[in-house]
């Protein structure tokens, strides 16, 4: 007689289950209430106005960079302990963690280039323009494919920088994580702001093309991403957690 044995879930594919479903949460939230001050936006200013040729959504960009950097923070300081506490590893987390975070800078960067590419064509059926006035890499002009593109690179650094933030934090304490926040949350704020020093006269590749453009924003996201990864792999194996209070 032949007995079967269910094969045991993969531990981080079980972790990241449950860190992805958390964020998951926080995410409909968030794009719930974006959505909503959108269209709210967009009306208040059709009715002062009388047209609406700028994009809206566009402004999103920023909250949907720094809100998910806020659930990388919590992310660690919420789960880790417990985590560990289950009998389950530091390597678990690190992968498990990693994997949701990468995945929920893509999401964030779909969907928002979906709503940007929807407010568009609702613009252009009604006779408005869309121009973009945030400070990005990809204009109106731009392809879908650059916009997710350069998004996707902007979102994976953040989740990325909030997981390093909360790692330091409860590596070494409230004064160093603090004090160490322009190491930690500086790469972000660096990739934000590349696509602004176009508009400076600089010589070499600022007086190329939009993709040599998109290219270098992208070059030094991934870079900056692949360290940030690393140091916070490095922090939570060599993490030893006090006993809580």
């Amino acid at each position: 007689m032949t007995t079967t044995v269910a094969a045991r879930p993969s531990p981080t594919a079980h972790t990241a289950r449950r860190l992805g479903a958390a964020l998951a949460t926080m995410a409909w939230i968030f794009w719930a209430i974006a959505v909503v001050a959108a269209v709210t936006a967009t009306l208040v200013a059709w009715r002062v106005a009388g047209s609406v040729d700028v994009s809206i959504m566009v402004y999103a960009r920023q909250a949907a960079t720094w809100f998910p950097f806020s659930l990388g923070i919590m992310l660690v300081a919420a789960y880790l302990r417990v985590h560990i506490a289950s009998g389950m590893t530091r390597r678990t987390f690190v992968r498990a963690a990693l994997l949701v975070e990468v995945a929920a800078g893509v999401g964030y960067a779909a969907v928002f280039t979906a709503l940007v590419l929807l407010e568009r064509a609702v613009h252009d059926a009604l006779g408005w323009g869309a121009v973009i006035t945030e400070v990005q890499l990809a204009d109106e002009y731009a392809s879908a494919g650059a916009m997710l593109l350069e998004m996707s690179v902007t979102c994976v650094v953040a989740n990325l920088s909030g997981l390093l933030v909360g790692a330091v934090y409860q590596r070494f304490g409230a004064w160093a994580g603090t004090l160490t926040l322009p190491l930690t949350v500086g790469p972000l704020v660096l990739l934000l702001y590349i696509p602004g020093v176009r508009f400076v006269d600089l010589p070499g590749v600022w007086t190329t093309t939009a993709a040599g453009h998109l290219a270098l924003a992208v070059g030094v996201g991934v870079v900056l991403a692949a360290v940030m990864a690393a140091v916070f792999a490095a922090l939570v194996r060599r993490l030893q957690l006090a006993p809580a209070p």
